[in-house]
């Protein structure tokens, strides 16, 4: 038996700034102020030489509150200055120059008037919280922390927020959009799984999670496999545990794929495929012992159903790689026993996996048919290969959990990047969110930066 593994694809990825960026000006004035925003950045304004039709303006245009504000914060201003001390001045935030020490802000708070964040460096509810939570500690510790509003950020203290979080592996203040994101991994750098550590939501699909088929439910060894794959995946999403369903494809399409890259070795007979290829062929296995009885499947199965068993027990073992068909297969001098078996098990998956896209909405049959192509770096060009037959398959299961995420109020779905790309016009046409999850950390940290 020899263990393959998958080679990584490469991935691009680039910045986008929003509105609400930290690095836009912290005040705006709107189009009809009389007194440019741009004149007020270049240049401190005296309050005191503005005429009342130019106050009464800037009321009109930022409110009597945020005036009041202005002026208290321009009044403290003017007591530090001691060479203007007769002035009280108005300044939007500037760049600082390289001799200005640099602030330590560490908590934003969304502005109301304007667009932007403010820095908060005083509260009374220093008390919420515990630990990094606690919100006098974020006003003074690393990382900065971006909130929509004061109780947004005592619900994050008291870990009831689902939307903003720090993701650790990566630095970076993300806030999640309002509707579902899909989000394509390239399983090898940031995953959901470190997103919804941050967040803290249970709202989530993952295509590790996988259904199991109706075969499972008299069938305690396939549950058993279904249970200890499981077991390896919620290991990644620690700390985002709920009551939802996380399963985000059927088990067919699943199988089908993992069994296209499992093969037989015409010299010696040894089974080869990746540890998580020879996993689904133990379920495969097991899976036949559970088919309807009067497929050729079970029949193959039966008819030397302790070789299978014994072959299923040594690949999960892993204590030999002359498992029990490989030794029968020596002895007759032919691959014909795995071949056999194999092809019996991909054509009843093929004649479930039809089942179940048959019961699917004729809309969204017709629409897959439509949107679905090939990612331009796909692992074939060749469409109708088994392995891309099958990727084909588990994509339109993935799209339809996707829609019911949706439909169902979940806030995240993850998935390879190759299936978010296969999906992407179709998703676009849907309606549904979805980016490279890099794509997304760049793009929280050009708007969260931390300072």
């Amino acid at each position: 038996m020899q263990i393959n593994h998958p080679a990584r694809i490469p991935n691009d990825s680039t910045k986008t700034a929003d509105a609400d960026s930290p690095k836009t000006f912290e005040m705006q004035s709107r189009s009809s102020l009389q007194l440019s925003a741009d004149a007020m950045a270049q240049r401190p304004m005296n309050v005191s030489s503005m005429n009342s039709s130019q106050l009464l303006q800037l009321q009109r245009t930022i409110g009597n509150r945020a005036v009041g504000e202005l002026f208290k914060q321009n009044a403290s201003r003017s007591a530090e200055k001691s060479e203007t001390p007769n002035e009280t001045l108005i300044q939007l935030p500037v760049n600082q120059s390289a001799s200005t020490p640099p602030i330590q802000r560490k908590v934003y708070i969304k502005n109301r008037v304007f667009s932007g964040f403010r820095n908060k460096t005083k509260t009374s509810h220093g008390s919420m919280g515990e630990g990094e939570r606690n919100v006098s500690n974020m006003l003074n510790d690393f990382p900065s922390r971006y909130f929509n509003s004061k109780d947004e950020m005592k619900q994050y203290a008291e870990k009831s927020t689902e939307k903003v979080g720090y993701v650790k592996k990566k630095g970076t203040w993300i806030r999640l959009p309002n509707k579902l994101l899909v989000l394509g991994e390239e399983h090898a750098a940031v995953n959901l799984s470190d997103i919804t550590a941050a967040v803290g939501t249970d709202k989530y699909m993952h295509e590790g999670f996988t259904e199991f088929p109706a075969e499972a439910a008299s069938n305690p060894e396939l549950t058993n496999d279904m249970r200890a794959r499981d077991e390896v995946i919620n290991q990644k999403f620690k700390g985002a545990e709920g009551e939802r369903s996380h399963r985000a494809e059927s088990f067919y399409p699943k199988i089908l794929r993992a069994l296209s890259g499992v093969s037989v070795d015409e010299k010696n007979y040894q089974l080869q495929g990746s540890t998580v290829e020879l996993a689904y062929l133990v379920m495969g296995i097991h899976f036949a012992s559970s088919a309807n009885p009067e497929s050729e499947l079970f029949q193959t199965y039966m008819l030397h159903k302790e070789m299978w068993d014994q072959t299923a027990a040594a690949i999960s073992s892993q204590e030999s790689s002359d498992v029990a068909v490989t030794t029968e297969m020596r002895k007759e001098g032919s691959s014909a026993l795995f071949k056999t078996f194999y092809r019996d098990l991909t054509a009843y998956a093929e004649e479930k996996i039809q089942q179940e896209q048959e019961s699917a909405p004729e809309k969204d049959k017709a629409s897959f048919s439509q949107n679905w192509h090939l990612a331009s770096n796909d692992y074939s060009k060749d469409g109708e290969s088994p392995m891309m037959k099958a990727e084909k398959a588990r994509d339109f299961s993935m799209f339809q959990h996707i829609k019911k995420a949706k439909n169902e109020g979940y806030l995240l779905y993850g998935l390879g990047e190759l299936h978010r790309q296969r999906l992407k016009e179709l998703l676009d046409k849907e309606g549904i969110a979805n980016k490279n999850i890099d794509t997304f950390i760049s793009e929280q940290e050009t708007n969260h930066p931390q300072r």
